[in-house]
């Protein structure tokens, strides 16, 4: 590792592989057999885990060894999947679309829950 890893980037990387899988951080901490507290600690970017705490994290996202550091060098996890095609990506497109749409519609508690993750996901906590 030269200098100092990004944090942040990995804990964002952590927190959107996880939802990707659709897993809690209870479910993941589960698989990768460690605390969730290691998982919370993790995704706040406040404590990085030791080899092999990080070795587990990264088998139980599915990512392969090494992907962490990798991610806080502002490199990309090699496990990730190749990029989809086009079908898939339109195909999430329009899902997204469905979801703003019940957004849009919502009175409000959604609509705020989701402009939170949103904005912790790109690292804008005061929005754009």
């Amino acid at each position: 590792m030269a200098g100092e890893l990004d944090r942040e980037r990995i804990a964002k990387y952590v927190v959107a592989r996880r939802g990707s899988l659709g897993l809690t951080q209870e479910q993941l901490a589960e698989r990768a057999g460690v605390t969730v507290k290691t998982i919370y600690n993790l995704e706040a970017g406040e404590r990085w885990p030791q080899a092999r705490t990080r070795s587990a994290i990264e088998d139980a996202l599915q990512w392969r060894p090494g992907d962490l550091v990798r991610i806080g060098e502002g490199g990309e996890p090699a496990g990730a999947s190749p990029r989809p095609g086009m079908d898939v990506v339109l195909k999430e497109l329009d899902e997204l679309n469905a979801y703003f749409a019940d957004l849009r519609a919502d009175p409000g508690d959604k609509r705020r829950m989701a402009l939170a993750f949103l904005r912790a996901l790109y690292g804008e906590p005061d929005g754009r």
